[in-house]
């Protein structure tokens, strides 16, 4: 028997994400794509699974000009794309989606009959989620949220707006049946009612199993590359100072991303002009660069309360190019990962600066041997394909 998935979030094909991105000031919101991505891609590999997505397409008046978006329905590699149309004006738009959403997941339930039918909702995209939250209450359809991030923990500012948004949040996630997480430590938060849930940390791409990274190919210079949000919260500000200390010209420090900290860099370039802001570059070319980099950083602060929480999609974005990467102990980091990532103990930016120096010391051959290592294991244990099998049979024994 076929279990008809609806997916609920803001995921849209390449050509439509591609097409918001270039008409958009805002370039971020790949990595939450990439994210939803390779999990639909997982499942939609599975015997007996038919995907169709209800996205909210990621716009909002701030970022976008444009006042009305539709998209044709697509089909790509197995999965149905339909999108909610959007009348994108601040309260509208949010109202339009909810209305929307609702009625599909009624519409869908009825067409598909009411056995072996699951919902999964990105519980962030918050108008989406609740009109199919609702629905799916009407039809006794089973909802399974994902928790990428736990709401109100984050870095931009919170403002009231946000703060609504926070409280409904955390209202309405207390009543899914299941449960997909980033980290163990969610489950204690957003779960007290003990319902089923699985902790599947991130994905990483199968096909980077033929993304060759060879020595031969590396920069001629040394590059320490970090990707992400442009932070001070994230360990930015004590990273480029870590830096600052080693005395070596021969090396560079790259940083991708959009964030706060964005207009500061031209200061810290001016300060050492090793340092290089790449700004926001698309997903294919950043894994180019990271293959080619001699270090991939992350220097999150584990002090921070969110990061129990959330567990980056760019530890295992970088482990999977086969560069090797350098991290905090993040709580949320289970120790199986341990014996394939370099660590600052201290945080601080004299720890920084020293484990840097130690790691540049290191022969390149064993560096290198190091990263590839860690590629075989998240490829081999965290691959879209073995996750997707495990959200598969996770859901299907949800009652």
């Amino acid at each position: 028997m076929k279990n008809h998935i609806l997916f609920v979030s803001t995921l849209c094909s390449k050509r439509v994400f591609e097409y918001i991105r270039r008409n958009s000031t805002d370039k971020s919101g790949q990595a939450i794509q990439k994210f939803h991505q390779l999990l639909v891609n997982g499942l939609a590999e599975q015997k007996n699974n038919v995907i169709e997505t209800s996205t909210s397409i990621p716009v909002t008046p701030k970022i976008n000009s444009k006042k009305i978006f539709r998209f044709k329905a697509e089909k790509i590699n197995n999965i149905h794309f339909k999108y909610i149309p959007i009348i994108n004006l601040p309260i509208i738009k949010n109202l339009n989606i909810l209305i929307y959403s609702f009625i599909k997941v009624l519409s869908w339930n009825l067409f598909n009959g009411k056995k072996n039918n699951f919902l999964i909702c990105d519980v962030l995209a918050l108008s989406n989620c609740i009109g199919a939250f609702c629905a799916s209450k009407i039809r006794g359809l089973k909802i399974i949220g994902i928790v990428t991030d736990m709401p109100g923990l984050g870095v931009s500012s919170f403002t009231f707006l946000e703060s609504l948004k926070s409280r409904i949040i955390h209202y309405y996630l207390l009543n899914f049946d299941g449960y997909i997480l980033i980290t163990a430590q969610t489950n204690k938060i957003i779960n007290p009612k003990n319902r089923p849930s699985i902790v599947i940390e991130g994905f990483v791409d199968k096909t980077m199993e033929t993304h060759e990274n060879t020595l031969e190919n590396k920069e001629d210079e040394r590059i320490l590359l970090y990707s992400g949000g442009v932070f001070e919260r994230y360990g930015i500000k004590n990273l480029m100072k870590g830096f600052m200390l080693l005395k070596d010209t021969s090396i560079r420090l790259h940083i991708y991303g959009s964030g706060a900290m964005a207009k500061e860099m031209p200061k810290y370039m001016e300060l050492d002009s090793r340092i290089k802001y790449m700004g926001v570059v698309p997903v294919h070319i950043l894994v180019e660069r990271q293959v080619k980099a001699t270090l991939l950083i992350n220097p999150r602060p584990t002090v921070e309360e969110f990061t129990k929480y959330s567990f980056p999609s760019k530890n295992m974005e970088y482990m999977v190019s086969g560069t090797p990467v350098v991290t905090t102990l993040l709580p949320g980091m289970p120790k199986e990962y341990l014996p394939y990532v370099y660590l600052f103990k201290d945080e601080s930016i004299e720890g920084i600066y020293e484990v840097l120096l130690k790691l540049l010391n290191i022969p390149k051959i064993e560096l290198h041997s190091f990263g590839i290592r860690a590629k075989i294991f998240v490829l081999e244990n965290k691959n879209h394909l073995i996750q997707g099998e495990r959200i598969s049979e996770f859901i299907k024994n949800i009652k």
